[in-house]
């Protein structure tokens, strides 16, 4: 009997789920509604900085994915990680509130990239996440960032340095961010000494970057540096 009732729910509330995230059956009606939560999601992006330009394209950030992802009610869900011989892999879910999946992805990020070459287990595993989380959010809704005139493919996704090689338009660090560097890692160096051996925080810097100085660095790779300097502030 219970068995019977669990059917006769399921089946009242596929009745009542809508036919698409949209919540309309008409082609056209789904353009229009698409179109216009693309625009309403300009605004924000544009205003807020959540998207990177990459040589003569915008590719939204998982943040604006997320965003996206929320006006429309579909949620990603990390269903697990794992550790890889040189990095991690992770596999995320995009799901309605009504636990319908709706895009799925696996990412990984290794130690093979010339930006993770030294970074800490934990951030690997946080960019997998990352990674995965963006791409499974870009199947159900890769469209209406297009509609929006982005590229639909993550930030996340593209190279470290196609940024600056793509636009040919090498930005160097600014002063700003040469000294800011440099008060962090003596920051660091008082609060977490490095042992006999190991690399100093400033060396540590330059070995993750390839660079021979830090006044050799591009100001992508010094925004980089600072945020990652930010993260060792609080050990995992």
């Amino acid at each position: 009997m219970n068995e019977e009732i669990a059917i006769i729910e399921h089946e009242e509330l596929e009745q009542r789920a809508p036919a698409n995230l949209f919540g309309v059956q008409d082609p056209e009606a789904v353009i229009e509604r698409a179109s216009a939560v693309a625009t309403s999601l300009k605004k924000v992006l544009d205003k807020q900085g959540l998207v990177q330009k990459i040589g003569e394209r915008e590719h939204p950030k998982v943040e604006a994915w997320t965003l996206l992802g929320s006006m429309l009610g579909v949620f990603p869900v990390c269903v697990w990680t794992k550790p890889l011989d040189n990095g991690w892999e992770a596999r995320v879910e995009a799901r309605t509130r009504m636990g319908e999946v709706v895009g799925a992805a696996e990412a990984e990020c290794l130690r093979s990239e010339r930006r993770w070459a030294s970074a800490d287990d934990y951030a690997l595993r946080s960019m997998a996440q990352t990674r995965a989380t963006s791409r499974a959010l870009r199947q159900p809704l890769g469209f209406v960032m297009t509609l929006g005139g982005y590229d639909a493919t993550p930030a996340e996704e593209m190279p470290a340095q196609s940024s600056t090689e793509a636009s040919g338009d090498v930005k160097m660090i600014t002063n700003a961010q040469l000294g800011k560097i440099g008060a962090m890692c003596k920051e660091l160096t008082e609060k977490y000494p490095p042992a006999e051996g190991q690399l100093s925080w400033e060396g540590n810097v330059r070995e993750r970057y390839k660079v021979a100085s830090r006044k050799d660095m591009t100001r992508q790779q010094a925004s980089d540096a600072i945020e990652w300097l930010e993260g060792q502030k609080v050990p995992i």
